[in-house]
């Protein structure tokens, strides 16, 4: 990518991909399609940025709701989504998500977080965009580097001779959470064109995959201007080839500088594997019944024993507490999303002896397989 932010691609037309594979390497390439149902796609791997789970749980305060009720049952707390900066599993984010929306009610959830963003909400490349000479710069950043935050969808920006459409794609199989998952990053990619733009947008079209809802006139008074459809296949933010040359009102060059070689770095990390929290948990999802040791994981990753642990305890973990993650959303994902029996996936995720996983589940969940598979959880 040159200095310009990925704009060398303007041909009416054209349409340029920018995906997570792109940024993060070839080792990321099983992880991309909705159609994977199984446990090792996309939906339990690290995916999502922490702060966006911040940002819905601020949402659920604001409505009077304590944190007691909103982690029920989501298997997360306000103290582990601060620890750090480790992105969690869709599966985890869609826990807290689907818990928000049973105790509100509210089916635009996803719109008033998104909405809700701050610019810092989005790290790097959020600050790199409102710092691009134009809105045009700015969205050719928003579609690459997305991934850097969350892996749940891809932007693809469609240039054609008129209009410039801006297209959404599911990446790990959002179900039931779509309607949450797109409005919230349609709302959050609004708001930082009109922060950056200075003003709503002009002539603007959003078609949304999901039924026209019964609170569609939430829609409206939140995304004013814009028109809406429903039941359009796809989602989708359909703009004028013209305003993408609209000058940004907070543009600097040399602070776009700066945030876009933090942009490239965060990528040039990602694509050389540095993240060795996200290595062991890709390499232990690819496994199933037999999980390899410390040394044995150390050696598939090219390093000794000594080094994997000190990397892990840089991070803030250990490749037992990992092994234990990675066994205990499996046993969930295979309870709530299979009829396979408790014996078989006790096997799954290494257990031999079914009364041994059975208590292990209750030392994990403080309940049985049977519980959990009824909805203790």
């Amino acid at each position: 990518m040159g200095r310009q932010g990925g704009v060398s691609s303007r041909t009416a037309g054209k349409t340029i991909r920018f995906s997570a594979v792109d940024m993060v390497g070839p080792r990321y390439k099983h992880r991309g399609s909705q159609q994977e149902k199984g446990p090792g796609s996309g939906r339990l791997r690290p995916t999502v940025h922490p702060a966006y789970a911040r940002l819905l749980v601020v949402e659920l305060r604001k409505r009077g709701l304590g944190d007691q009720d909103i982690f029920v049952g989501t298997r997360l707390g306000w103290e582990q989504l601060l620890e750090d900066d480790r992105f969690i599993s869709f599966e985890q984010f869609a826990r807290l998500a689907r818990r928000g929306r049973e105790l509100t009610g509210e089916g635009w959830l996803g719109l008033d977080v998104g909405r809700s963003m701050q610019v810092s909400s989005h790290g790097p490349v959020a600050y790199a965009m409102i710092a691009s000479r134009d809105v045009g710069q700015a969205l050719d950043l928003a579609a690459r580097y997305a991934s850097l935050r969350m892996e749940v969808a891809e932007l693809r920006i469609e240039r054609k001779a008129e209009r410039v459409e801006l297209h959404l794609e599911d990446r790990v199989g959002w179900g039931d959470l779509a309607e949450y998952v797109s409005s919230t990053i349609l709302g959050s990619v609004t708001l930082l064109l009109e922060t950056v733009s200075g003003g709503n947008l002009p002539d603007a079209r959003m078609f949304l995959a999901h039924t026209r809802p019964a609170w569609e006139n939430e829609y409206a008074s939140r995304l004013r201007g814009i028109s809406l459809t429903f039941d359009a296949g796809r989602y989708v933010l359909d703009l004028p080839a013209s305003f993408l040359a609209t000058p940004c009102i907070t543009a600097d060059p040399a602070a776009y500088e700066q945030a876009l070689r933090l942009c490239e770095r965060a990528a040039a990390q990602r694509s050389a594997g540095d993240d060795f929290v996200q290595r062991v948990l890709d390499s232990l999802l690819e496994c199933e019944g037999e999980y390899p040791s410390l040394s044995e994981t150390a050696s598939a990753l090219h390093v000794s024993d000594r080094t994997l642990i000190r990397k892990l305890k840089a991070q803030g973990t250990s490749y037992q507490n990992l092994l234990d993650d990675v066994r205990q959303e499996l046993t969930v994902w295979y309870l709530k999303h299979t009829d396979l029996s408790i014996e078989s996936i006790a096997v799954r995720v290494g257990y031999r002896d079914p009364s041994n996983f059975s208590r292990t589940c209750k030392r994990w969940f403080g309940t049985t397989p049977s519980a959990i598979r009824d909805g203790a959880l």
